[in-house]
């Protein structure tokens, strides 16, 4: 089996116990420490994935030593590669809250070119001695076959399954009803742009298409008077680097709005969670999810949780998000645009810019836009 498939099975199985109700005695070395790890989760989630990966690894290859996790150790392996291939593709399917945006190995806790040995790992940087020792602890277990790590991967599985129920229920207890407000109609730039976004590869378009609306706002729109644009984030880093793909900061370089854009990928509550968590202390007043996606959330019912949630929000912290189709909001958008060639050129100037300076817009995108142009007769 496939590192994977092994997780995937293992993750089954996890829920099946729980839904026999079934009491299943496990080593107290395993339930103490995952116990801990799980219950900071929330400050420590790339040790939980990194800890993942070290099991799988150990099931795949049992030779392995798995707290030898660099190739430039002696007799290590890429536990990075692993984790970004495997593991995170696998918690952000099942539990996206705890997912890492690339991969758990990024954090100074897990990338610094340290043994994770009883001995070595006390020179980690991890602030919490507790969740340290607990991470340590089961390293040392599983390697001295103290412990097996199909066991504890399952522990993890039932530890984090329930995390999840738990926040549902405390989520629906909590969300009061909301209601929605029809948008207006679409127009022939919204489907100029409806048609580039269907091509190959074009998750940078519809970042592109907001951040030119955004330019042509900044001259309409008196809200965004004395604020800043920032400059376009690199689409695959902004998550390392700011707070979204599209950036509205202060005077006093405080930030003020902010946009973040999936590509053909539903919205669902865990990112609504996400902004909520990113945006906590900061000055942050709007936050716009978009998504490409034609079904936007992942049902009518997931809809209406998140709308009541985002009310919960906005009345407890102030913040306002704004989860919506792209589509929609580029209809509203666009009503504020006196001129719709100013926004097609700012859009076609911004995708040459991008298009020089990565890899993200290919010619085949231009060339495309190009068509679309000329049969508008806006070239």
């Amino acid at each position: 089996m496939t590192p994977s498939e092994i997780l995937e099975e293992l993750l089954l199985m996890a829920v099946a116990i729980l839904d026999s109700k079934k009491e299943i005695k496990y080593p107290e070395i395993i339930s103490s420490n995952v116990d801990m790890l799980i219950n900071k989760i929330d400050k420590n989630k790339s040790l939980v994935s990194a800890l993942v990966t070290s099991l799988v690894k150990k099931i795949t290859e049992p030779k392995q030593d798995i707290r030898l996790h660099r190739t430039d150790f002696k007799g290590g392996y890429s536990a990075r590669s692993l984790d970004t291939t495997v593991t995170a593709p696998f918690f952000k399917k099942y539990f996206p809250k705890y997912a890492n945006k690339e991969s758990s190995f990024l954090t100074l806790a897990t990338r610094e070119r340290i043994k994770w040995t009883k001995t070595a790992g006390k020179n980690l940087k991890i602030r919490d001695k507790e969740v340290k020792k607990s991470f340590l602890e089961i390293f040392d277990a599983v390697e001295n076959e103290v412990i097996k790590p199909k066991d504890c991967l399952v522990y993890i599985f039932i530890k984090l399954h329930l995390l999840s129920l738990q926040h549902k229920m405390v989520f629906d207890g909590t969300i009061k009803s909301a209601n929605f407000l029809d948008i207006i109609n679409i127009n022939s730039v919204l489907k100029m742009l409806e048609r580039h976004f269907e091509m190959k590869l074009s998750s940078r378009l519809p970042v592109i298409a907001i951040y030119s609306v955004y330019q042509q706002l900044f001259r309409e729109i008196k809200r965004y008077e004395g604020k800043r644009l920032g400059l376009l984030n690199v689409h695959t880093s902004s998550d390392k680097h700011g707070y979204g793909d599209i950036e509205i900061w202060n005077a006093d370089g405080t930030p003020f709005e902010m946009v973040e854009i999936k590509h053909k990928i539903p919205i669902d509550r865990n990112l609504i969670f996400d902004i909520v968590k990113k945006s906590e202390g900061t000055t942050i007043k709007r936050y716009y999810f978009l998504t490409t996606a034609k079904e936007n959330f992942l049902s009518a019912e997931e809809e209406e949780y998140i709308n009541k949630f985002i009310l919960k929000i906005k009345k407890d912290t102030g913040l306002e998000i704004i989860a919506n189709g792209i589509y929609y909001s580029l209809k509203y958008y666009l009503r504020f645009i006196d001129d719709y060639e100013n926004f097609i050129q700012a859009y076609t100037e911004n995708l040459i810019t991008d298009a020089k300076n990565s890899t993200e817009i290919k010619e085949i995108h231009i060339t495309e836009w190009q068509n679309i142009l000329k049969e508008h007769q806006l070239d």
